[in-house]
């Protein structure tokens, strides 16, 4: 216990010591023209990727729920999905639905950070040897001004120079209710119709792997995405044309993986932050990763802000 804190100690400490340089990566993307670019990887490699996991989150902080999402799909992989794989942790400067909240952005980076060291150690502790390549996978973390999912594939496609030179296939890692935003008309109101906007991203040959949102009796709000079985409906229902008239091809709906929650899907970091505010640091890290959970007792991010979005 002592010898895994000691580690935990000193990784938040090496994180601290590199918080200028995070800076300086983040304003220098800023005030650039970029529309993406990677900061920071975790396990580098030269093995060029052919199928890309990215995991878009705001992280503020991040939780069990970012853990389940990129384990799963890391552990779990679609047969269709080429290997060698590659996780990428974006943050999107802009978002769509969502004005800057509490932690500041370089504070983000270094959560990120901490989340992939933690994410790679718990692959590591539970690779069987047929899986033992887990434990090394390359995690980038990414930053982007793009708002939406559409935009943030062809921002990381079309970057110069190329930041993947084998232009892997995208799998964007979601929850249901990111789908249904996804899929929502709202969002592309410069395209007749709306959802024709989404061919680019789909004719790509890109994917969305969806994680199931059941009910949680201690999260009201799940109860807005109805039944598991009304959520497969949804996706059925893409796949019979059930959104033609917005522009969704039904053919679109193949390249959607609707898969079953894991332990900690739906956990938000909104109920983090409340909990850090107000001092429930066994909650905390319950609800974290173990570095992700003492970087943000040790530097009290959420003091003030725990019920914010």
């Amino acid at each position: 216990m002592i010898s895994r804190m000691a580690d935990t100690a000193a990784r938040i400490a090496s994180v601290r010591s590199v918080l200028p340089t995070l800076e300086l990566a983040l304003h220098s993307f800023t005030n650039s023209t970029s529309a993406f670019r990677v900061v920071r990887t975790i396990n580098p490699t030269t093995t060029l990727p052919k199928t890309l996991y990215i995991l878009d989150s705001s992280f503020n902080p991040p939780s069990i729920a970012h853990l389940a999402l990129a384990t799963s799909a890391l552990r779990d992989s679609s047969p269709t999905d080429a290997t060698p794989h590659r996780l990428l942790l974006l943050f999107a400067t802009q978002n769509a639905d969502k004005a800057p909240s509490p932690a500041s952005y370089t504070h983000r980076l270094a959560l990120m950070t901490l989340f992939a060291e933690d994410l790679s150690h718990s692959l590591a502790s539970s690779s069987s040897p047929s899986t033992s390549e887990l434990s090394s996978i390359p995690i980038d973390i990414g930053l982007t001004t793009a708002p939406y999912y559409t935009d943030k594939s062809a921002a990381i496609a079309t970057t110069e120079p190329p930041a993947y030179f084998s232009y892997p296939v995208h799998v964007h890692l979601v929850g249901f209710d990111t789908l249904i935003r996804f899929c929502n008309p709202k969002y592309y109101p410069n395209h007749s119709p709306p959802l024709s906007a989404l061919a680019p991203f789909f004719e790509a040959g890109h994917k969305l792997r969806v994680t199931e949102r059941p009910a949680d009796a201690s999260d009201a709000s799940s109860d807005a995405y109805g039944s598991v079985e009304s959520q497969r409906g949804y996706v059925d229902n893409l796949a019979q044309g059930g959104l033609e008239e917005e522009g969704f091809r039904k053919e679109w709906a193949r390249q959607i993986d609707l898969v079953g929650a894991a332990e900690g899907t739906g956990v938000s970091s909104t109920r983090v932050r409340r909990a850090a505010a107000d001092g429930q640091w066994g909650a905390v890290e319950q609800l974290c990763t173990k570095g992700v959970s003492a970087y943000v007792r040790e530097g009290g991010l959420y003091g003030d802000e725990g019920g914010k979005t």
